[in-house]
């Protein structure tokens, strides 16, 4: 050997490839010597996982519909045999003959706001038990229990007492605003105010109180003629539990 020669045969540089002679490697953008084989797996193995999400992704979105619009409803003449014209309420003279609309009066558990016209009722004849009202035969302090005993005649006739939510609607029940168009109480009665009320001995309307559906109460104001005071004559008052025995007039009717 020459002095100054290299040994190239013994010299590393042939011993061991350099950076630019050994295989690319794809996935590590790297060369394939230079990082491990287990980093090289992993990192391969990564970006297989990211390829193939990539085109699971496209495929899903190629799959995609979107919704078709639609446009816009436009105005189309409907067909005579399907249009239809407003209807307009009945005259009151274009009603069928035949068909008969109830009052107010005739429904069940309906008050009644007026009393009927002398040509409307069944009859004019009254029970006996209405002339005992105001009669100089019958005490003041005995005409609640008539008017009481009326009451359960009426309900004896039509099954439950009049309804009203004051004595004048009770009162147009008696005068034959009813289902069968029967009086009870004739409408020129002695006892009947301006008002179409019945009143008491001393010119106070009676006062009325359904207790159940099988007891009323009648209340006279007295001659005070102030409620709910000392000298009241009532009429079906609900007995008390205190008390050992009723008498005839808190028996309701059976």
């Amino acid at each position: 050997m020459w002095p100054g020669e290299t040994d190239f045969k013994s010299s590393r540089c042939f011993d061991q490839p350099t950076r630019h002679d050994l295989p690319f490697d794809f996935f590590s953008g790297a060369p394939a010597g230079i990082l491990p084989m287990k980093m090289r797996r992993v990192l391969g193995a990564g970006a297989t996982f990211a390829l193939v999400s990539v085109v699971v992704v496209m495929l899903r979105h190629d799959d995609v519909v979107e919704p078709a619009h639609s446009p816009a409803p436009q105005n189309s003449p409907v067909p005579a045999s399907l249009r239809q014209e407003p209807t307009e309420p009945l005259a009151a003279n274009s009603i069928p003959s035949g068909i008969k609309i109830p009052t107010r009066d005739q429904l069940d558990g309906q008050p009644a706001l007026a009393a009927p016209q002398s040509s409307e009722l069944a009859t004019t004849e009254t029970p006996a038990l209405a002339d005992k009202i105001g009669s100089p035969s019958t005490p003041p302090e005995q005409e609640a229990k008539v008017v009481l005993d009326l009451l359960k005649l009426y309900r004896r006739l039509f099954g439950s007492y009049p309804a009203g939510e004051n004595n004048s609607q009770l009162v147009n029940a008696l005068l034959g605003a009813n289902k069968q168009k029967l009086p009870l109480l004739p409408r020129d009665h002695p006892r009947l105010n301006a008002k179409g009320e019945l009143v008491d001995a001393w010119g106070t309307p009676f006062f009325f109180h359904q207790n159940s559906r099988s007891s009323v109460e009648v209340r006279s104001a007295g001659a005070d003629r102030l409620m709910y005071t000392d000298d009241d004559i009532v009429a079906g008052k609900k007995p008390s539990p205190a008390r050992s025995s009723a008498s005839t007039d808190d028996v309701p009717d059976s």
